[in-house]
């Protein structure tokens, strides 16, 4: 099975404890990843939202080193790309094609040229904002939210011109309806579901959905219990829900897999990345056609990033 994820927090968790990506009880590893025939994967640097300003840079930097420590020791089936020849390239070596992403916008410092040093270290995709407010835009749980500040619709601009996809995930809907405006390419959300089969603040509306859609964008189904029924746990036949729903609005080559490893609960039935298969199967056994299943678990997303990473 080949596998494409649009969100992980293994990085970030990995960083702060200390522990090595290779092996580890997190949720994802490289060992626990190892049987993928092929693995295209982000590691997000989250930014907790008490962090701004230079902190927040220096955070981001800490888990860039971390990173590189990481690529050194484990440069056998690990590999960071920066452009669609380099995840070739690291696929065809059997390697796990690590890209690059930050999770909160305060990673740029609140300056919208910390977007090109950001560029520059190998980000290649920037979620807007966590739940909180940034420089850039508000969070879902910002109360009475607002849309892109002036920084941020520059801040998309900028992202667009360097070739660094916009992350719509965590954004509040004021703000993602300005991002629908400011932008003129395809832009994702990299972990979220549907708000018609659960209503939850993270999820997006049937609207929100099609005009990704509609721009030629990607959306990540999340595997948080919270946000696919609102309990402590949830099963495959939950998860296929979401995917069914965005399937019935035209999303077929939009639907991906964003799982949000080490960023959130997983359910008892995958509880890291190694089982993901099972999901997979579920999809098959419920008839789903084995193209569509291959799409959503990683040629949607591989098709979008081989022409959006420059």
């Amino acid at each position: 099975m080949k596998l494409f994820d649009l969100h992980c927090d293994t990085l970030y968790e990995c960083c702060m404890q200390g522990v090595d990506l290779f092996d580890n009880d997190l949720q994802l590893s490289l060992k626990k990843g190892a049987g993928f025939t092929a693995w295209r994967q982000f590691f997000a640097v989250w930014m907790p939202d008490g962090l701004r300003g230079e902190a927040a840079v220096e955070h981001f930097h800490k888990c860039r080193a971390y990173l590189d420590g990481q690529l050194a020791r484990y440069g056998k089936v690990l590999s960071l790309c920066r452009t669609a020849e380099e995840v070739r390239e690291a696929e065809e070596a059997g390697k796990c094609a690590a890209i690059l992403s930050v999770e909160g916008s305060a990673a740029a410092g609140g300056k919208v040229d910390g977007i090109d040093a950001l560029y520059e270290a190998g980000v290649r995709m920037m979620t807007l904002t966590w739940n909180g407010k940034t420089e850039f835009a508000d969070g879902v749980q910002v109360p009475y939210p607002g849309g892109l500040t002036a920084l941020g619709r520059r801040a998309v601009r900028r992202c667009e011109r360097l070739g660094m996809v916009v992350d719509v995930s965590h954004i509040a809907e004021h703000g993602f309806w300005d991002v629908e405006e400011v932008s003129r390419k395809p832009y994702i959300a990299s972990h979220s579901n549907s708000k018609t089969v659960f209503d939850h603040p993270r999820n997006l509306t049937d609207r929100q959905f099609r005009a990704i859609v509609d721009r030629g964008g990607l959306v990540g189904v999340n595997l948080y219990p919270l946000f696919l029924n609102g309990e402590k746990d949830a099963d495959l036949d939950t998860i296929v829900r979401h995917i069914d729903h965005f399937l019935s609005l035209g999303g077929e080559a939009a639907v991906c897999i964003g799982t949000d490893f080490d960023g959130a609960q997983m359910p008892s039935c995958l509880p890291d990345v190694g089982t993901l298969p099972r999901l997979y199967e579920r999809l098959l056994h419920l008839r789903y056609a084995e193209t569509l299943v291959q799409g959503i678990f990683y040629q949607n997303a591989a098709h979008f990033f081989d022409r959006a990473l420059t």
